[in-house]
């Protein structure tokens, strides 16, 4: 009956000790763990404040305020649980405290102690063994949660130090480039540099958007492309045409953020090199219950040692490092898992093409399935 309750306590407070360790969380968690058990109180803290405390006591046991008692320190300090079985022993300051015995229980994440589950009883003989060994395995139950909401949150960080990655790949003479490009048609074209300093201004904010979201509408992120084929297209005249073939329904379909632009990006940039003029086209379409993108160019094509790693690892070559695609790929592999199939084709001197599919219900298992392949 007690494993029955200790899970069913650990499923319930689960939503939240995923959040981490944070007033909220605990609170709520402490809540649940209060009605389910024969303590008095419950109080979660960190390893500097108490940011729980709910049932008795609670008129002087206030969250926020810095950890005052003595069997809580040595609890964080020592890493083991303690017991306290008079009023004496828990060190609270209030000498009409209810509180008369407890039990302290470290949370650890990673081999260490980041804060503590207190169970408080008013009455010593309300702390028997059974309660104990409860919250015991609560302790344990716990501290793997927070160890799931730790490697989230690095997991969390990883695609926004990726999405930083991408943004800072864009050429740092871009800009530049573009002003310049700007400038020099106030005087010639003014329309057009007036319909050119539109488009920057989506470029630059579609960057600003993506790195504030895990996943935009579909058309937002044409919407990138058009501005990025725009400037490059105002710059070299007749060198580059962009094909955008898309279904008209999957506008408003959800995607990660940076998904097309750089793979447009590595095109104008590495495809056509030598080459007078290029075609880019890019394609959405539906099938069954996916959507399908693809982003293709009639460019140089990439050689076959190299095309087997791309979207697996960063690969060394005047071409370029493949950060691109690796960064890419990843996002999606969080995002959606085993769902998602992420392919780069190309052929020597015939170009290359990015196949990326994508199921259109977010819900999605791990392990993405990344293939390279080199035909002819």
């Amino acid at each position: 009956m007690q494993t029955q309750t200790a899970l069913s306590i650990a499923d319930r407070t689960l939503p939240y000790f995923r959040q981490g360790l944070n007033a909220h969380s605990c609170r709520e968690a402490a809540k649940i763990i209060l009605q389910a058990t024969n303590a008095a109180a419950i109080a979660i803290t960190d390893r500097e404040r108490v940011l729980a405390h709910i049932g008795a006591g609670s008129d002087h046991h206030i969250p926020e305020q810095r950890i005052v008692t003595r069997l809580t320190r040595n609890v964080l300090e020592q890493g083991r649980i303690l017991k306290a079985r008079t009023k004496e022993e828990i060190h609270c300051s209030r000498p009409d405290c209810a509180l008369q015995s407890a039990i302290v229980l470290p949370l650890r994440v990673h081999q260490k102690t980041v804060g503590t589950l207190k169970l408080y009883f008013t009455e010593a003989s309300q702390m028997d063994l059974v309660e104990q060994e409860l919250a015991e395995g609560l302790s344990r139950l716990f501290s793997t949660q927070l160890e799931l909401a730790a490697a989230e949150q690095q997991s969390k960080l990883l695609q926004d130090a990726e999405i930083k990655a991408l943004q800072a790949q864009v050429h740092p003479h871009f800009l530049f480039n573009a002003i310049n490009t700007i400038s020099a048609l106030c005087r010639t074209d003014p329309d057009k540099a007036r319909k050119l300093l539109l488009q920057l201004g989506v470029f630059f904010r579609s960057n600003l958007q993506g790195a504030r979201h895990t996943l935009i509408p579909l058309h937002k992120e044409l919407e990138h492309v058009e501005a990025y084929i725009s400037l490059e297209k105002a710059r070299f005249p007749g060198k580059y045409s962009v094909d955008f073939r898309i279904e008209p329904s999957l506008g408003e379909v959800m995607v990660p953020p940076f998904t097309l632009q750089p793979l447009v990006e590595n095109a104008v940039r590495h495809a056509f090199a030598g080459r007078k003029e290029g075609l880019i086209t890019i394609r959405a379409y539906r099938e069954r219950d996916r959507m399908v993108l693809i982003t293709e160019d009639n460019g140089n094509g990439i050689p076959a040692d190299v095309v087997g790693r791309l979207g697996k690892q960063a690969v060394e070559s005047k071409e370029g490092t493949g950060t691109a695609l690796v960064n890419i790929g990843k996002r999606i592999e969080e995002l959606y898992g085993g769902e998602a199939v992420f392919r780069v084709e190309s052929e020597r001197d015939a170009g290359t093409k990015v196949f990326i599919s994508l199921p259109l219900s977010q819900e999605s298992g791990r392990g993405l399935h990344v293939e390279s392949v080199h035909c002819g």
